[in-house]
């Protein structure tokens, strides 16, 4: 159902913002580090026009429900609503010589939601962006990225890093995107053709905002206060010692995190130098990683990237914040069809994406 079937008129504005798969680097964007995601076909897109009536309607065709509301007072279920009241609350918050108007949206998404690739950085994003073309604010992608940031982090509660936001709004299909989230510089960097990245769907479904994720945040902000550091990303690897570090748990976190800055870099060197095995290889490090010292993975994830391996995968990883959704595997790419013929005897097509 569109948005001329909904609100029986054309809307003024349209933008979208696509998911993103992050190929490695996580945990360390909130801690001043490297990641490497890429955008996915999958995406967002906002129709808009204004309300007259001084309401607020939001239609989302996937979830199939109309909400209207008045004010930006977050809900107390948890609602999917609350992402776009808080995009309007930051929105003109940050723009208050703007006079407060009222809008009717519709929201078209083919991104599965709570599986690791963004979908709430995608609606943020291609909200803002909407609202950015109705008041011709001109607001650069930078900054878009980061009032969805601000969405996320002050309205929803979900404590987290720059980089989702950042590659949904900057970002280019095709290309991966190597980004220094200290001073949140970035490369657009090219696939080399031979190259071929697949997910599998996990069906564990993840809710950041109930999830350990914010637990972990925390965690890593204590090993920054016990290292008297601001950012884990500026402790490099061969000055880190974790004996410095009095709580076990807090350690393992944070040696996650500096050994899986150090993978970015060496996995950025092979994709500049097109070694696939490398990239594999640093791939499937990152994931047991993030599965036995940051323990964010699950024991039906553990065995799709294993699964994955012997059907020839030359790397797989858990993708996202952690605790279920999509892993992604390299693959050659005249090998791909080997790989998916054994993979499908495990699982369903259905859970099996290409990039």
């Amino acid at each position: 159902m569109g948005f001329e079937k909904v609100f029986n008129h054309k809307p003024q504005v349209k933008e979208s913002a696509n998911a993103r798969v992050n190929l490695i680097g996580e945990h360390t964007d909130y801690t001043g580090g490297y990641v490497m995601p890429t955008l996915l076909g999958f995406k967002n897109t906002i129709e808009m026009s204004k309300n007259n009536d001084q309401n607020f309607v939001v239609f989302s065709e996937y979830f199939n429900e109309k909400i209207f509301f008045n004010d930006f007072l977050k809900s107390k279920n948890n609602s999917w609503s609350d992402y776009i009241k808080g995009c309007f609350k930051i929105f003109f918050n940050e723009n208050k010589r703007i006079k407060l108007e009222y809008f009717n949206v519709c929201i078209h998404s083919n991104i599965p939601i709570e599986r690791g690739i963004s979908s709430s950085a995608a609606l943020c994003v291609s909200t803002l962006k909407a609202l950015n073309s109705y008041f011709d604010t001109q607001i650069n992608e930078k900054n878009i990225a980061i009032l969805a940031k601000k969405v996320e982090h002050e309205y929803i509660g979900v404590s987290g890093g720059i980089m989702d936001q950042m590659v949904s709004s900057i970002g280019i299909h095709g290309k991966a995107f190597f980004l220094d989230c200290n001073n949140f510089e970035y490369e657009l960097i090219d696939f080399p053709t031979d190259w071929k990245f697949c997910l599998v769907d996990s069906k564990v479904q993840r809710n950041l905002r109930s999830s350990s994720y914010n637990e972990r945040f925390n965690e890593l902000k204590e090993a920054e206060n016990q290292l008297d550091v601001k950012y884990l990303g500026s402790v490099k690897l061969k000055t880190f010692n974790e004996k410095n570090i009095l709580n076990s748990v807090v350690r393992k976190r944070a040696k996650h995190v500096v050994t899986e800055n150090d993978r970015v870099l060496k996995a950025k060197k092979s994709l500049q130098d097109n070694n696939i095995t490398q990239f594999g290889k640093f791939m499937n490090e990152s994931h047991w990683s993030y599965s036995k010292d940051f323990e964010a993975s699950t024991e039906d994830v553990d065995n799709i990237i294993n699964r994955s391996i012997e059907c020839g995968a030359l790397g797989a990883r858990l993708t996202g914040g952690g605790f279920g959704g999509f892993t992604v595997s390299l693959l050659e790419k005249n090998n791909f069809q080997n790989w998916y013929n054994k993979i499908i005897e495990f699982y369903p097509k259905e859970k099996i994406f290409e990039v």
